[in-house]
């Protein structure tokens, strides 16, 4: 659209209507002249020229930046006896113009040049071209030439009055400062300290760039003397903005309009050595949390096997930590080539896909059955063989890899900072995040495998270990289950029995194989099936893979940026729950938390707007949402104090005490 509008107003520009020279040039939507600030002119008192328009109702020009649509004036100045120092446009103002935004000018505008005469007691003539679109809905150009005269005088010449009825923009005081924060997909967020000046009132942005940003009005959230704007780029493929000039409108105390032109400093980006610290706590910590228990409980039969020696555990700990920390990284570059290619996506987004959490839901089935023994495929998987093989260093790089996959699913705290500051930096920094993500989550088991001594308080192998192999089947089991409770968010339920079908299958397989006695052929049975099983998955009808919610709390409205933004500007108190059904930490805060009756009664006393902003299912809005506050994963939970714009961002883990002293915080206030 936007660029249909630029490519519009260049053919028309190519014809235009034309005047000859005079002061004046009069057209059917108004008129424009060249005058003069002064009658005369003498060393005492320099003159300036202004070009005038006065234009009819409904009709406007612009400014340097036109903004969705339109071009900006131009001239080319031919002057005698003086040159032109300086150039001041007016301020300029916001105009809707069928669903497009334009930077310009309606009814009466003065554009003002200051000269510098260079031989004393003679004329300055001056004469300029110009050319300008006026628009309403319809654009027309002008070209046009103007021309006038200002006589020396030792006198003092009389003012024009024209020149004191408009308002110019004046550099931004030193104590004001304008610092990017970080870039979060399509906004960059930036933080306006205006010192010791009182907070402005109706604070308007206007970017002299409109290749870089787009003409929508900036977020504004007030903080005393600072501003947290948020600004919405045109170019998401730039990530330099030191420079980029802006011009700020307030208003002061008597409702007269007031301008400072102001320059983005250099942005101060988060440490990478403190992103990368948060990024291992957070993998640290991840081994903790409940997505993550059913594959660690594979990995810790690896160090309990009867040949458990120093070598085989530092082989077997490297590559548990190659293949998470190479799934980390493969994952961190997938991430960042889909939000290039403006795929508006976040930590978790593989299991938004309903064929990627049925076919993880498949693996894990079938490592369930492996462990209860009804089949094997080699000893290396599960760890208990003696033999020490290349297939063991496959068996733990495949580990670490489904330990990755299924750990998706959740944030750990420091994890989401980390993620949320990475992607507002270079690629290569971004990948260094995720790579310490994934060493943080491997570190238990690497120092284990490095420092032997360690490894005296596990148990002592023996034959309990097959009955622990077998009741760890159940934790995977119970994944299976979870992972089809978020797929019947996701789907229907005619997808969701061939899924069960699918289980049907795979019992079948493994059936008919064991009536196979030479194990080469059971072995290559059991991994066609394994494969035939994710063919059909892949190949299922996208028809029958279609979106369909589950009913919401009532006490929970759907998440609205509008509604959202509504209640804050009425100064009413309101909380969001960034939230998925694969979420298993979303789930837990909302189990022992957000949907306890002690929470509900206070929201509810504290007359609270709760919105539930559900991300189960791929969903721009909510992450584009996400990326406002900073984040790309979650959970993420957000509270509006009443009568407040700031957002409080609380932690991943809640508990009731975290949210009722939100309530306790605004009483003492």
């Amino acid at each position: 659209m936007l660029f249909l509008a630029r490519l519009f107003t260049a053919l028309i520009m190519t014809y235009s209507c034309t005047s000859f020279a005079a002061d004046t040039f009069h057209f059917p939507q108004g008129e424009v002249k060249l005058i003069s600030s002064r009658t005369s002119w003498n060393e005492n008192l320099k003159p300036s020229l202004g070009i005038h328009f006065r234009i009819k109702d409904h009709w406007h020009i612009y400014w340097k930046n036109s903004g969705d649509s339109g071009a900006a004036p131009k001239w080319n100045w031919s002057l005698t006896n003086a040159k032109i120092t300086k150039e001041h446009w007016p301020l300029p103002e916001r105009i809707p113009v069928e669903g497009l935004i334009n930077f310009g000018y309606s009814n009466e505008s003065l554009f003002v040049f200051d000269l510098e005469p260079e031989a004393k007691q003679n004329s300055v003539q001056a004469s300029v071209h110009v050319e300008f679109l006026i628009c309403k809905i319809e654009c027309v150009p002008y070209f046009t030439e103007l021309k006038t005269e200002i006589p020396y005088s030792a006198q003092r010449g009389p003012p024009s009055e024209v020149f004191s009825k408009f308002v110019y923009p004046a550099s931004a005081p030193s104590s004001f400062s304008w610092v990017p924060q970080k870039l979060e997909g399509s906004t960059l967020k930036t933080v306006l300290n205006l010192s010791s000046q009182a907070t402005p009132k109706n604070l308007e942005i206007f970017p002299e760039d409109g290749e870089s940003f787009k003409a929508s009005a900036p977020e504004l959230i007030p903080e005393g003397n600072n501003f947290e704007i948020n600004l919405a780029l045109q170019d998401t493929s730039k990530t330099d903005f030191e420079g980029a000039r802006f011009l700020l409108v307030t208003e002061n105390a008597d409702g007269k309009k007031q301008g400072y032109e102001i320059s983005l400093q250099k942005t101060a980006p988060a440490s990478l050595g403190f992103v990368v610290l948060w990024a291992l706590l957070g993998g640290f910590i991840l081994n903790f949390m409940p997505c993550v228990f059913p594959v660690l409980s594979i990995k810790v039969l690896s160090f309990l096997g009867p040949d458990k020696n120093a070598q085989s555990l530092r082989t077997s700990g490297l590559f548990y930590t190659l293949g998470v920390m190479m799934s980390f990284l493969i994952l961190g570059g997938a991430l960042m080539l889909l939000r290039a290619g403006g795929e508006q996506i976040g930590w978790g987004f593989q299991l938004q896909s309903p064929v990627i959490a049925a076919g993880i839901s498949i693996l894990f089935f079938w490592l369930g059955l492996n462990f209860l023994g009804t089949f094997e495929i080699g000893q290396s998987l599960t760890y208990l063989g003696a033999k020490k093989t290349s297939s063991d260093r496959a068996g733990s790089f495949l580990t670490g890899v489904l330990a990755t996959v299924v750990a998706t699913p959740c944030t750990a705290p420091f994890m989401g900072a980390a993620l949320g500051a990475s992607l507002a930096m270079p690629a290569a920094s971004t990948l260094l995040v995720f790579a310490g993500l994934g060493l943080g989550m491997a570190l238990p088991f690497f120092i284990l495998a490095y420092f032997p001594k360690t490894i005296q308080y596990l148990p002592k192998p023996g034959a309990w270990m097959e009955k622990l192999k077998e009741f760890l089947a159940f934790p995977l089991f119970a994944t299976v289950l979870w992972l089809l409770w978020v797929l019947s968010h996701q789907v229907t339920i005619a997808s969701l029995l061939f899924l069960l079908g699918i289980y049907l299958f795979i019992a079948l397989w493994i059936w008919t194989s064991r009536q196979v006695r030479n194990e080469r052929w059971k072995q290559i049975l059991l991994l066609l099936g394994f494969l035939f099983s994710f063919a059909v998955l892949v190949l299922m009808p996208q028809e029958s893979v279609t979106s369909m919610k589950a009913s919401q709390d009532e006490a929970w409205k759907t998440f609205s940026k509008e509604s959202i933004a509504e209640d804050i500007a009425q100064g009413k108190a309101v909380f969001i729950d960034f939230t998925a059904a694969w979420c298993i930490t979303c789930q837990v805060n909302k189990k022992l938390v957000l949907h306890t009756s002690e929470i509900q009664s206070a929201f509810t006393a504290n007359a609270v707007q709760l919105y539930k902003a559900d991300w189960t299912d791929k969903n721009p809005a909510i992450t584009d949402a996400l990326a406002g506050y900073g984040r790309n994963s979650l959970p993420l939970y957000v509270y509006y104090a009443a009568g407040s714009q700031k957002p409080q961002i609380l932690p991943e883990i809640l508990t009731k005490g975290i949210i009722l002293e939100l309530f306790n915080k605004e009483k003492e206030q």
